[in-house]
């Protein structure tokens, strides 16, 4: 018999500056296509992997490596928007190491008119929407040779991505659904465990990827959904999270919070999910309650009928209103959703519409910048409204011809000035005896200035101890011009360990070569973009704990740290 073909699914995280939360990555995506090609035959052909966990933190040469070393026939991943760049880098350089290996991305990034992904060519076959019918189809394609026909897949030809022209079968969620004990459906060691119980949403919202890749709804059966639920907790669930884009939107939705009620009577499980408010009844509440629904999201958006109008979602919001406080009367706790930076919508609708939230009870408040997201109607009426947005991730809008940049960055104040909007990660401080570091941490001694940086996670903190780092100066600006060129999506932690006062022209001189590097993604998004400074690479100074520094210098160098860094 011959050997297996080997496929690697592949979900890179997303990267932030917060050393306290645990930082979700749950490949749902991987697991549920790995079942439909084994469901489809393809597991005789080929063995199915996930990157080792190890690996899921490490920086891009150290996946390089690990890639290399365990040759994949196949590299199959996700593509979102805080991963694409970092995905395609890595893809790219892959093809260069292993010419034969296929590469497969899919995820909510891949639409038609992508304004760089058809520019990289990178991936073998790129494809839109549900892959549990394609995956299967591509890898069978790759082993016989053949080509894939379906309208929703594009495949690299010398001249560029050519897209099929058959409609691609519709996925049948409870046939293709695995089962719960099945790869990451399991609950994670934290007892978290994923249930979808639906494809599609009944909105038609403008600014959303869901209208564009699928027009009707399919659901699991109120037997089905409870079943799962009962075997996750088997498994150890002690919180389950519903996916799906709206759960109430289900059908037989007052039958399944009832049935949960009194599945979940002892509490021992709690559950969340995303709900439509306006049409939530007070029985259904009163079963979101006794069910255990500890965390709902709920989507306001605006408070403006025009606004509401322009991006197709119609809201009575009397009736959403009287939902949420539903909600919030079981002590069931409330994420509240708005935006700033939608068609029509000027500065004072984003004001009233943040306050109203911010007076209903047991609620938390997310005011959210609009993004221009790839594949999405809003994207493409964009001139309508005279939207400006970043080319790239996160696609964050701008500008409008209702709100210009003075007005975003107004609303970006008002954020970070209220303790409960504020969901920012700052630095806490840049100079002291205790500095908030990365766990990897990476001692720089004088001999190893001049060599190549060697960094194995994608947060690092470079600690540079010594007597006279001013005198030095222009070897440590090298050494972190390196670090920052060899792993472009790392973030990094330059943190000078002084024993005495140095002049503050080193830090200028450190701040600038950061400065003179492509902005990272995590720079890019809103809190940081707007105020001009760096979030991703930052210079910090470690004070000895018996330090005889002057308070003036302390204060000197942390303000001119903090005028730069975020």
């Amino acid at each position: 018999m011959p050997k297996r073909k080997k496929v690697i699914f592949i979900q890179l995280p997303q990267l932030d500056n917060d050393l306290q939360a645990d930082h979700e990555n749950v490949p749902l995506a991987a697991a549920t296509l790995q079942y439909a090609a084994e469901q489809a035959g393809e597991g005789a052909h080929y063995e199915f992997c996930r990157l080792p966990e190890s690996e899921q933190d490490a920086g891009n040469q150290s996946l390089l490596d690990t890639l290399t070393r365990l040759a994949p026939d196949v590299l199959a991943g996700t593509l979102y928007l805080w991963n694409i760049e970092r995905t395609l880098r890595l893809a790219r350089l892959l093809h260069h190491r292993l010419p034969e290996i296929r590469i497969v991305l899919g995820g909510p990034e891949v639409a038609h008119a992508h304004p760089f992904l058809f520019k990289n060519t990178a991936a073998d076959a790129l494809v839109v929407g549900e892959g549990e019918i394609v995956f299967p189809a591509l890898l069978r394609a790759f082993r016989t040779e053949k080509s894939v026909p379906y309208s929703t897949v594009a495949l690299r030809t010398r001249n560029g991505y050519r897209w099929g022209n058959e409609p691609t079968p519709a996925v049948c969620l409870s046939h293709h659904l695995p089962p719960p004990g099945y790869g990451a459906c399991r609950p994670d060691a934290r007892g978290m465990a994923y249930l979808e119980t639906s494809r599609g949403c009944p909105m038609r919202c403008t600014y959303c990827r869901y209208p564009h890749l699928r027009q009707s709804m399919s659901f699991l059966e109120p037997d089905d959904i409870l079943s799962r639920v009962r075997a996750l907790r088997r498994l150890g669930a002690k919180e389950i999270r519903f996916v799906d884009p709206s759960f109430n939107a289900h059908p037989h939705f007052g039958k399944i919070v009832q049935r949960l009620a009194h599945l979940n009577q002892s509490g021992a499980l709690a559950f969340f999910a995303e709900i439509n408010a306006e049409r939530l009844t007070a029985e259904q509440a009163d079963n979101l309650a006794r069910a255990h629904f500890v965390d709902v999201e709920v989507g306001l958006q605006s408070r403006d009928p025009a606004v509401l109008k322009a991006i197709r979602r119609p809201t009575s919001l009397g009736k959403l209103e009287s939902g949420i406080r539903l909600l919030t009367r079981r002590r069931i706790k409330v994420t509240l959703d708005v935006m700033y930076g939608l068609p029509l919508q000027d500065t004072g609708d984003v004001r009233r519409s943040v306050n109203w939230a911010l007076k209903l009870p047991s609620t938390n408040v997310q005011c959210l910048q609009t993004l221009l997201l790839p594949g999405t109607e809003l994207r493409d009426r964009r001139r309508e409204w005279r939207m400006r947005a970043l080319t790239h991730p996160p696609y964050s809008v701008t500008e409008t011809d209702t709100m210009n940049p003075a007005d975003f960055l107004a609303i970006e104040h008002l954020i970070a000035r209220h303790p409960k909007l504020r969901s920012d990660i700052r630095t806490g401080a840049f100079t002291g005896t205790r500095l908030m570091l990365f766990k990897n941490q990476i001692k720089v001694t004088a001999s190893d200035r001049g060599s190549e940086p060697v960094i194995t996670s994608n947060r690092c903190a470079f600690l540079f101890p010594g007597s006279d780092l001013f005198a030095c100066r222009k070897e440590l600006e090298r050494y972190i011009r390196t670090a920052m060129r060899r792993e472009p999506d790392g973030l990094f932690q330059f943190v000078l360990c002084l024993d005495h006062e140095e002049p503050l022209d080193l830090l200028d001189g450190l701040i600038e070569v950061i400065r003179s590097q492509p902005r990272h993604l995590i720079d890019r998004y809103a809190p940081v973009a707007l105020t001009g400074k760096i979030a991703s690479r930052r210079v910090m100074i470690q004070l000895p704990r018996k330090n005889k520094f002057s308070k003036a210098w302390i204060s000197e160098a942390e303000n001119l740290l903090a005028e730069a860094f975020f």
